[in-house]
Order: structure tokens, then C-alpha cells, then sequence
């Protein structure tokens, strides 16, 4: 698709980032339009791009038209191989020679055409270099996910593209490709000034490295640090004598201290043993000695502010990358946590996300738990250190050079060990939050799903079992409202002691006040000894009120007071006696507005909501009813020795099926389909019951339309035969005119009196 960031735009004209030839586009109102497919020909002009947005399609047409395949067919298969070799991970140059200027120019237009075909974004070095500074070194959003291709020639290259080419070798991992394009001109690079700070050279003039140096100094004390960057790699690209590279060299560790990037600065003058060297190697050691080693407290500093005012553990480890990423000048940082035997990024810096594959070394980490010296694998350096926390490997911190590395082995050590202690807590916590689910679902067993409805109950069973407060578990009838009731019980410290239920709804109120508090002999008609309650009997476990919203209001009180005292009064004594016993309530229906309408005590009720759970139905869950359909037929296989099995059309039907009872009517039917099948083979759709197969039927319509067609006969029908086959009356039940309705039977068919 096309980004007009691309482009320069200016009316119906455009310039070509990716060769600088000027080209035409347009916009077509009607998207819908002719749509000619990308590279047609019309005329003398070529379609190299297009988007469609909303109504418009915007064109982008190039003149003169491309060359054929066939005038270039070895570059484009050399093209295209290291295009292959990019989208697997291995940047690389690819240096093609031609005769002239001109048939360079051609084939740069053929091999942008080749790049776009493959989702890469072609650009020119010039343009690629103008983009970045204009975005302050860093990759624009039309760029910032995106493959690209530079373009650079043997005669052209400008600072800002030196410098933009150079971070994009050393400080990211982009898929990306250079291709270099040599002519049968002399090859020498020349500065062409691109930068509004680079103009005193004339365009064209060639500049020895000392001129470079010369000219890096002077930027640099003029303020623009940036460019003399660029000058000064630039000097030390062209050096040709050691004398030449030294003197480099210390230029450039000038721009670089000028800018505060002591470990690069340091690493550039580690071999040199001039006095020149000598002296810039001493004023960083003052600096060092004045400041404790600025890049190093200076890096911890800004991590551990990072660490403690940022909230969202991702969050503060993805700005943690970040900065790792800037002091290191690497491509790529990335903090690993293994998530079921594989090494998975958790927050990364850099152009995309690591893929498992790349992080195999961070794998090696996380398994021997010893930091792993720097690696090469070919053009591309890697180093791994771990996470310790509490004495534990709690993950690993990923660092990768493209080509080379830019720092001294011992820095880079030193900062990734700063970063990787700043960021332990912050990584346990999200190992912690990641391990969650699995073990939520091992120690909770019976809540049995994979979908993150179910997952968010299992956090809540076990965030209430922790706790000694009471619960309120919400859901529909069938639900699995006493399973939920039973997880917690079976996960709080209650455990060893029982586990007491009670459905209110079931008895009369008084045998619920003598089943919740006991009675003594005598106390009622038909008391013929003494009896300990459910809240005695449930001495220091759980008891467990279903439906609770049926309590009677006199009830509801004595209940209330009961959890506030933590004692009862048997019926018949006027003694009290202390209890402690955790109360878990649930309830089909919602309490609050059983409240609202006066049915239930407010008191009572924010008494037993201190938490909440709430269980979803199985309609709104059914990525857990192939698990749930296993486990109830296996458990009822194993209580009836069937050895039948459900065939995927069954199973497709039951999903097909809105279970307005949940979990308790799948249950049901599936005891039913077992019962009434054959004890062996394969029970298919037919064995589903009645109502089912026909919820289905009429759920299965291929289209939206026909089901809307459907609904509609059937209520005009009902509406003709309420009113006697009159049109009159039915027209007005239906809220249509006559003529209206005339219409409506005519489209569907219906033949009215």
C-alpha cells in the first residue's frame, strides 16, 4: 500500500525517494472505479503505486516507463537473492556495476519496482539520510515497522546519508538491504551538502580525511554535533594509512565526548597510542573520577528511575530497552522470559520483535543460568546475561550488534549487569503474571477451560481463597456456581475442615433458621432431640448459601447478625455460642437490584459482597465447550463403561446451540446421548435431542439474509392469521400501511385474502 510519506508531494507532482525522478499522481473520487492492478502501462508511464482511502484511490504514475525484465535479468536475480537473504534475517550490500549513469538510473527504477513487489520500501541514500535527520535520527512512523531498500551510487552520497546509512548498520535489525551501484566513473565518494549546517564545500568537491577532521571540529564547536559526527566517520571511512585512521579515530572520540557517549568515545581510542589519544583517554578518566564514572551511574540512574516511576512493568521495561539500546548502540535489546520451553520477548528495543529462533542464546541463559560472552554469527554479534532474583534466574536481558561492536567488551558487561539488577523486580513481576494461568488451572482442576473468561474466574477463586472475607459468587443457573464454591474452599487454609452447603431456596423458613442455627429438644413441633447447626457444623471451614436472595426477611436478619457478632442462638436456648465460619453465598440473581426492589436487605447484602465473583455463562464461553464436552463424556464413560465417541458433527451441533441452562444442561444431554446411543462405535448428530437439532437448523442458514427473510415470514404470518387473514388489522398490529403490507406479503411470497 502506498505511504505518501514516500513521496515528496507538491500538487500533481511528486519526486521519488527511491531514484529522485519526478513522477505524476492522482486521485480517483470513486475507489470503486476502474482499478488498473500496479506496474500497468498507459502510454509512456508506468503505476508504481496506489492506496485506497475510503472513497479514493491515489495513484502514483512514473515517466519514462520502466525498463523491459529482460535488459536486466542478472541484477534482478542477484536482486532478488538479496532480498530473500534480508527477510531471513542477514542484511547485506549488493554491489552492481554498470556501464553509464544513465543505465544505472534504469536499472534502479527496475529494482525499486522488484523491492515494492516484495514489501520493501525503496529509497535513495540522499533521501534516506534527509528523512532520519529531519526526524531527528530516529525512524518516522511510516518507517518504523517497515523492510527497506537504500539505493547509493559511487558519486553521491551526502553526511546525513553516511551517518543515517551507519545507524542503520550498527544500531538496527531491520530487514534491510543496500544496494551499491558502481559506474564507470572514478570512485571516490564526495560530501554533496544535503544538511543546511553542511555548506561550505562546493557540491562535488572531494575532501581528504584530514580536510574531514578539519571540518568535524568545526561543526562540532559550532554546536552541530550531529553532522560532525557524520564528517568524522566519513574521514574515518576514507582512510587509507594508520596515521590517517588514528588521527580519525580521535576525531571522531571528540564528537562523540562532545555528546556524553563516554563508552563508544572510550572504545574508539582503546587501541591508539598517540598523544592525542593520551589526552582525550585522561579527560574522560577526570571526568570519570569527578562524576563516578558518569556513563555508568548515569545509565543505572536513568534505569532505576525508569524501574520506579512507571507503574506497568511492560511499560518500564520496554523504556528500559530503550535506553539499554542508546547507551550500547545496538540494534536490538530484549528482556526473555521462557513461556512453555520457549524463550519469548516480553519488551524489546529495536525494529521488530525477536522471533524465538534469534533467541537461542537467550535460551542458553535462561537454562544454565550463566551470562554468555559475546557470540558472532557472521556479520551479527549477540550477547546474553540473566535476571537474578531471590536467588532465582528470572529471565535473561538479549543484546545484538549487527556488525561489530562499538564498545569495549568489559562496558558492555558492566551495563547489561547494571540493567539486568535495575530491572529484576520489574521482569519477576511479569514472570509471576505469565506463570499465572498455568498454575491457576493446576490447582484448580475442575474449573475446567482454556478461554480467558474461565482464566479470569481461576484468578478470582484464588484471590478470594487467600483472603478471610466473604463472598458473593454471581451466575446463571447451571453455571457451576457450587464448583466455584468448592474451589475456593478447596484452596483457602479452610480446607481441612468441612465443607457445609445449603440450597435456600428448597425448604420452608423455618427449617432453613433451624438448619443454619440448630435447635434443642422441644423447641418446635416434631424437635424430638437437639441438633447443631450448618454454622457449628461448619466450625472453622466454609458454608456455602445457594440461592440466597430466597431468604426471608426474618431470616435475612438473623443472618446479618450472625456475621457481625460471629455467634448464634439455637432455637429454643437463650444461650449464645461463637462461630467461625467462612460464608460463600451465591445467587442467580442479581443483589443489587433484588435490593433496589426492596426483596433483600442493603445491609445484608454488602455484608456478603465484600467479594465478587462472577461466573459467565457457557454461551458466552464457548471456546471451552470441546474441553468441557471431553471431560463430562469421559467422566460419564468411566461411571457407565460406554465406549462410544462423539463424532465432530456432533460436536459442531453443540456448539451450534445457545445452552440457556450451561453447563448443567450440557451434562444432561450428554448423559442422555450415551444412555440412548449404542455402547460402542461413533454417536453422530442424530443422537442429539430434538430441541437442539432444530435451534441449529434454524441457526445455520448460510446467510444473515435468509435468516432475516425467515424471521420476517413467520411474523407477518402470526400477524395474518391473529387477525383472521384481514389485511387492515394486521397492518396496523404490524405498525406498516396497507400498501405496505401488500408490498411485504408480495416480496415474501404470501398470498393474503
Amino acid at each position: 500500500m502506498l505511504m505518501l510519506d514516500r513521496y515528496l508531494v507538491a500538487g500533481g507532482r511528486a519526486l521519488d525517494l527511491a531514484t529522485g525522478a519526478t513522477i505524476r499522481w492522482r486521485v480517483r473520487r470513486d475507489g470503486r472505479a476502474s482499478t488498473p492492478p500496479l506496474f500497468t502501462v498507459r502510454g509512456h508511464a508506468w503505476l508504481i503505486d496506489f492506496d485506497v482511502r475510503g472513497a479514493s484511490r491515489i495513484e502514483v504514475w512514473e515517466c519514462p516507463p520502466l525498463p523491459s525484465p529482460g535488459e536486466a535479468t542478472d541484477a534482478i536475480n542477484a536482486f532478488r537473492a538479496a532480498l530473500a537473504d534480508a527477510r531471513d534475517g542477514c542484511p547485506r550490500a549488493l554491489d552492481l556495476a554498470e556501464v553509464s549513469g544513465a543505465m544505472w538510473a534504469k536499472t534502479q527504477r527496475l529494482l525499486a519496482r522488484e523491492a515494492r513487489l516484495e514489501g520493501f520500501v525503496p529509497l535513495a541514500a540522499d533521501a534516506f539520510g534527509a528523512v532520519l535527520s529531519q526526524a531527528r535520527w530516529r525512524f518516522p512512523s511510516w518507517l518504523r515497522e517497515r523492510a527497506i531498500v537504500i539505493f547509493a551510487s559511487d558519486s553521491r552520497l551526502s553526511p546525513d546519508a553516511a551517518l543515517a546509512l551507519f545507524r542503520l548498520a550498527t544500531k538496527d535489525a531491520r530487514p534491510h538491504l543496500i544496494v551499491r551501484g558502481v559506474t564507470d566513473e572514478p570512485w571516490r565518494p564526495r560530501l554533496i551538502a544535503a544538511s543546511t549546517q553542511v555548506h561550505e564545500s562546493v557540491p562535488g568537491e572531494a575532501l581528504t580525511p584530514a580536510a574531514l577532521v578539519e571540518r568535524a571540529d568545526a561543526l562540532r564547536q559550532d554546536g552541530h554535533r550531529v553532522d560532525a559526527e557524520a564528517s568524522a566517520r566519513w574521514s574515518l571511512l576514507l582512510s587509507d594509512s594508520d596515521a590517517d585512521r588514528a588521527t580519525a579515530r580521535c576525531g571522531l572520540a571528540r564528537c562523540l565526548v562532545s555528546q556524553r557517549r563516554w563508552l563508544e568515545a572510550r572504545s574508539m581510542l582503546a587501541q591508539l597510542d598517540s598523544a592525542e589519544a593520551r589526552d582525550l583517554r585522561e579527560h574522560i578518566g577526570q571526568a570519570a573520577a569527578a562524576r563516578a564514572e558518569p556513563a555508568m551511574a548515569d545509565a543505572f540512574l536513568d534505569i532505576l528511575r525508569i524501574c520506579q516511576d512507571v507503574e506497568d512493568p511492560v511499560v518500564a521495561l520496554t523504556r528500559v530497552a530503550s535506553r539499554l539500546q542508546d547507551i550500547l548502540a545496538a540494534g536490538r535489546v530484549a528482556f526473555v522470559l521462557r513461556d512453555r520451553a520457549r524463550p519469548h520477548a516480553i519488551a524489546f528495543a529495536g525494529a521488530r520483535l525477536p522471533a524465538s529462533a534469534e533467541l537461542v542464546l537467550a535460551s542458553e541463559v535462561l537454562d544454565t543460568g550463566v551470562a554468555v560472552p559475546f557470540l558472532e554469527r557472521g556479520p551479527v554479534v549477540e550477547v546474553a546475561t540473566p535476571i537474578r532474583y531471590a536467588a532465582s534466574v528470572a529471565g535473561a536481558l538479549w543484546c545484538q550488534w549487527s556488525i561489530g561492536v562499538p564498545l569495549a567488551a568489559e562496558d558492555v558487561t558492566r551495563v547489561l549487569d547494571l540493567g539486568a539488577t535495575a530491572a529484576a523486580p520489574a521482569v519477576h513481576d511479569i514472570g509471576q503474571r505469565h506463570r499465572a494461568p498455568q498454575a491457576a488451572a493446576e490447582l484448580i482442576p475442575e474449573l475446567v477451560g482454556q478461554s480467558a473468561a474461565i482464566d479470569q474466574v481461576r484468578h478470582a477463586v484464588l484471590r478470594a481463597a487467600a483472603s478471610p472475607f466473604p463472598v458473593l459468587i454471581e451466575g446463571e443457573s447451571g453455571s457451576g456456581k457450587e464448583l466455584v464454591a468448592r474451589a475456593i474452599h478447596g484452596a483457602s487454609l479452610r480446607r481441612g475442615r468441612r465443607f457445609c452447603a445449603l440450597n435456600c431456596a428448597a425448604i420452608t423458613d423455618d427449617l432453613v433458621e433451624a438448619e443454619l442455627f440448630g435447635h434443642t429438644r422441644g423447641a418446635f413441633t416434631g424437635a424430638v432431640s437437639d441438633r447443631v447447626g450448618l454454622f457449628e457444623d461448619a466450625q472453622g471451614g466454609t458454608l456455602f448459601l445457594d440461592e440466597v436472595a430466597e431468604l426471608s426477611a426474618r431470616v435475612q436478619a438473623k443472618l446479618l447478625r450472625t456475621i457481625q457478632e460471629g455467634e448464634i442462638r439455637r432455637l429454643g436456648e437463650s444461650t449464645t455460642r461463637k462461630v467461625d465460619a467462612r460464608i460463600v453465598a451465591a445467587t442467580n440473581r442479581p443483589l443489587g437490584s433484588e435490593a433496589t426492589a426492596g426483596r433483600f436487605r442493603h445491609d445484608l447484602r454488602y455484608r456478603l459482597d465484600v467479594l465478587r465473583i462472577t461466573i459467565p455463562p457457557l454461551r458466552e464461553r464457548l471456546d471451552d465447550l470441546p474441553l468441557l464436552v471431553r471431560h463430562v463424556w469421559a467422566t460419564l464413560a468411566e461411571r457407565t463403561g460406554s465406549r462410544a465417541v462423539l463424532s465432530a458433527a456432533a460436536l459442531s451441533q453443540l456448539g451450534g446451540y445457545d445452552w440457556p441452562g450451561n453447563v448443567r444442561e450440557l451434562q444432561n444431554v450428554l448423559a442422555s446421548m450415551m444412555v440412548s446411543g449404542a455402547p460402542r462405535g461413533v454417536i453422530g448428530p442424530q443422537g442429539l435431542p430434538s430441541h437442539i437439532l432444530r435451534t441449529t437448523a434454524m441457526t445455520g442458514r448460510a446467510t444473515l439474509a435468509e435468516a432475516r427473510r425467515e424471521f420476517e415470514e413467520r411474523y407477518v404470518r402470526a400477524a395474518l392469521a391473529r387477525a383472521g387473514g384481514r389485511s387492515v388489522v394486521a397492518a396496523r398490529d404490524l405498525g406498516v400501511s396497507r400498501q405496505g403490507l401488500s408490498k411485504l406479503t408480495a416480496r415474501l411470497g404470501l398470498l393474503v385474502k
